[in-house]
């Protein structure tokens, strides 16, 4: 920095900083003291006492109280539900089984020689060779009548007439 610069920066006068950061004239000995214009003086507030934790701590312990309740609740539902599931399986595999009987008993009663066997008890017999029936004239040619010498199976022991009602 050159000197003339530098003789231009500084002041003239002596200076004294103020706690305000601002400069203000250093009065020269000698010379009496003009007094200073005096402050005003503020009231300026103390710390301000600090809120008190006890209602926030109550309300994280109601949080976490109120969390661990639903909690629970939850898994006592969860554990209910479980119960009745296991129940309804088991009632599942009940019924699932007796389906499968009736099943087997609807199988075995469909076979051809049970469906055979009940006809005869029931005093049906078996069909015959089918005729053909002449409109014109009305006679029916071929075929036999059910339960004829020919048609294929004897009558039950009870004959066609009084097998309508054995049984039931």
């Amino acid at each position: 920095m050159s000197a003339a610069i530098a003789a231009t920066a500084r002041p003239t006068s002596p200076t004294k900083r103020t706690w305000e950061g601002g400069a203000r004239p250093r009065p020269q000995r000698g010379a009496r003291e003009a007094p200073l214009p005096q402050r005003q003086l503020r009231v300026v507030r103390g710390i301000a006492p600090g809120r008190s934790a006890i209602p926030f701590m109550l309300l994280i312990a109601a949080i976490l109280i109120g969390a661990l309740a639903i909690t629970m609740v939850l898994n006592a539902k969860m554990a209910a539900t479980a119960y009745e599931l296991q129940k309804a399986s088991t009632e599942l595999d009940v019924v699932q089984d007796h389906v499968e009987t009736v099943r087997g008993q609807v199988n075995d009663a469909a076979a051809p020689d049970a469906l055979a066997k009940r006809a005869a008890e029931l005093g049906m017999v078996p069909a015959a060779a089918p005729g053909v029936v002449d409109l014109r004239n009305g006679t029916v040619t071929g075929g036999s009548a059910a339960g004829a010498p020919g048609a294929g199976g004897a009558p039950s022991a009870g004959g066609a007439a009084g097998a309508g009602t054995s049984g039931q």
